[in-house]
């Protein structure tokens, strides 16, 4: 990605959350972001979709164009017919919030770096990628939780579709208190598993690199 990208994005993902949240607490995250974190030029993730410097910022406002359209396209046609609707309307302004901040606990966390592998030809040979550090290990959607908590007040849906964004791949094991949790998060709020959606089908196959 180049850095006339990287800057276009970055302006794409400042008006956007200016124009879809209004909710108090935006303007102090968005200058935490923007000045005391790496976000707009950290990737996202160190070795598979857009590893890359600016791959953070892409993929979350991929997750958001993706959650804005499904949601448009699948559920909300059922909640405004007139059977009975199995969940309430969910506003857009938390479609952006849990879209465009699930993955802030990544910001600081992918460091520049030598790495070395073989080539096709059998020959080793060096490579830039990036390596894990992570001063404050409290968990994926947990951590994003408590960073954009400490600017905007989330509501509940919010909270559970950002700490669940993972989906199966963090809901412990078959029968255990936390996988009951998760699916019941599933069951009382449909943004729940309307993150997890959008962010799956962003990380494997709108994000313009394999995941594997």
């Amino acid at each position: 990605m180049t850095e006339d990208e990287i800057l276009k994005n970055r302006k794409i993902f400042l008006d956007v959350s200016r124009f879809y949240i209004k909710r108090d607490g935006l303007i102090g995250l968005l200058e935490y972001l923007n000045c005391n974190t790496d976000f707009f030029s950290a990737p996202a993730s160190p070795s598979h979709h857009l590893d890359e410097p600016g791959g953070l910022c892409l993929h979350s406002l991929n997750v958001f164009e993706t959650l804005l359209r499904i949601y448009k396209s699948t559920l909300q046609p059922h909640v405004f017919s007139d059977d009975n609707a199995c969940y309430d309307p969910i506003p857009e302004e938390s479609l952006a919030i849990v879209a465009l901040f699930h993955d802030i606990w990544k910001c600081n966390r992918y460091k520049p770096c030598e790495k070395r592998r073989k080539n096709p030809y059998g020959y080793w040979e060096t490579y830039s990628g990036y390596e894990e550090e992570d001063e404050f290990p409290y968990g994926h959607g947990e951590k994003s939780n408590l960073i954009v908590s400490h600017y905007l007040k989330l509501h509940r849906d919010e909270l559970l579709a950002i700490r669940w964004h993972r989906g199966a791949f963090e809901a412990g094991e078959a029968g255990s208190q936390m996988r009951k949790s998760y699916y019941e998060a599933c069951r009382k709020f449909a943004l729940v598993p309307l993150l997890q959606s959008a962010d799956m089908l962003a990380t494997l196959c709108i994000d313009p690199k394999d995941y594997y």
